[in-house]
């Protein structure tokens, strides 16, 4: 929950102080004209998943994020006030919890009120509605038995996987940037609250489980589309993309699906990769950018994800993670709009990483320690730019980045045998704004 609230801060900061960096932008809006009234977008969004509660164990040490699509439908009744709804489909099937499991869908309706700028917009929303688990294991009966004949009684919960839907709340701040009349940029950040109901978290005797209410931490990026009525205008005027503005400096959310796997020995004697699915993670970073020219860049930019992941996660990574990529960004602008490729080696870095040392004869003797562990790293993909003034403008980034991980200790009956280097694929979104000098 602390996590939660120390990124909705951060990015609330970030958001907020759009206002004060752009300069030479007109801070009084248009009064006299309406913004277009209906409004079609989509988005990426990352939504943070957890505690989670076990029928038999507790992990409420524990959480991780999924990463969705979605769509999003609004009316603007005036320049201050709108309604709207939005579906997310979090396509990544999750393991069987009591409060989560299989893939996550969410609806989410109500308003969005605040104040339109010339060149972007601040808003506060509350939306209620309701996510959906596909698989979730649900008690549908118990069965008691006395504990070795004569003992104590012990009741088993009998579980079934169901589909389960709960009331959610959605509140929290947007940010939008307005690079022309018909396109908007817009990042979304607040606390998704779910209402879970009584939950069974005891399996054992006769607790009824208690009421939770869950905060989770859920970011959002995208664009939309206006609808544009030829005798409307929401003040928006063609710009210069400030080409000459050599330096940028931004702030963005990245999310990361970091591979989960190992290594092991076949049966034929062989080394074999086992693969263990995916684990989102969410964190928070900054950029440095130069602009040789309008078509080529090169960049530096380094990310933080705050949550934990397992000391046995794959066992070369664990704890916490942090990222450096370094390198150039090709391609070409616009009046509005910019679109480029980029290649950039850097390094990932895990706090707590599980490493084994050797093993001591006669009696087989593991030695091993944590330690911080870093990764040779790739980040290959594409940039979207939304150019709001010369000096701000929104970005949007989509990716894989490649993590070599070096051989390792995988077996040492009879004797030690090492892994070989592994090379990871993982899919890495961000988004966030950017400012010139």
């Amino acid at each position: 929950m602390q996590k939660h609230l120390v990124l909705t801060l951060v990015l609330l900061g970030v958001c907020f102080s759009v206002p004060f960096l752009a300069r030479g932008q007109d801070p009084q809006p248009q009064q006299s004209k309406e913004p277009a009234k209906i409004e079609l977008g989509v988005h990426f969004s990352s939504i943070s998943i957890g505690p989670q509660i076990s029928p038999f164990f507790d992990f409420n040490d524990q959480s991780r994020s999924e990463v969705g699509i979605g769509v999003r439908f609004g009316y603007n009744l005036n320049r201050y006030l709108a309604v709207e709804a939005e579906g997310d489909f979090f396509p990544h099937r999750e393991f069987n919890e009591l409060n989560s499991g299989g893939t996550l869908a969410q609806g989410q309706f109500g308003v969005k009120a605040g104040k339109r700028f010339q060149k972007f917009g601040l808003f506060a929303k509350a939306r209620p509605g309701f996510v959906t688990f596909g698989e979730i294991l649900t008690q549908t009966g118990s069965v008691t038995f006395p504990f070795q004949g004569n003992g104590p009684v012990v009741t088993f919960p009998i579980l079934e996987k169901r589909r389960r839907n709960f009331f959610s709340m959605d509140v929290g701040a947007v940010v939008e940037f307005y690079p022309s009349r018909g396109i908007l940029a817009r990042f979304d950040l607040g606390d998704t609250m779910v209402h879970y109901g009584d939950t069974p978290v005891v399996p054992f005797g006769d607790s009824p489980g208690v009421d939770r209410l869950s905060h989770k931490f859920q970011f959002s990026a995208g664009i939309a589309f206006r609808y544009l009525n030829p005798k409307t205008s929401d003040g928006i005027d063609s710009h210069s993309a400030g080409k000459e503005r050599k330096v940028e400096v931004g702030a963005q959310f990245s999310s990361m699906s970091l591979r989960d796997f190992s290594q092991g020995i076949a049966l034929d004697g062989s080394i074999d990769n086992f693969g263990f699915g995916y684990n989102t993670h969410a964190g928070l970073g900054t950029r440095i950018g130069y602009n040789f020219t309008p078509h080529i860049a090169a960049e530096v930019q380094a990310d933080y994800y705050p949550a934990r992941l397992g000391e046995f996660f794959n066992m070369e990574a664990g704890g916490r993670m942090f990222q450096l990529q370094a390198g150039p960004k090709f391609g070409k602008r616009f009046e509005h709009f910019g679109f480029f490729v980029k290649a950039r080696p850097g390094i990932v870095s895990f706090s707590n990483a599980f490493i084994i040392d050797g093993v001591d004869p006669p009696f087989f003797i593991l030695r091993s320690h944590f330690a911080r562990a870093t990764h040779f790293s790739l980040d290959v993909g594409g940039v979207l730019e939304f150019y709001a003034s010369p000096r701000v403008f929104a970005r949007f980034d989509a990716g894989d980045t490649m993590i070599r991980y070096g051989p390792t200790i995988i077996g040492f009956i009879p004797e030690t045998v090492r892994g070989e280097s592994v090379v990871t694929h993982q899919l890495q979104l961000s988004a966030g704004v950017g400012f010139r000098f």
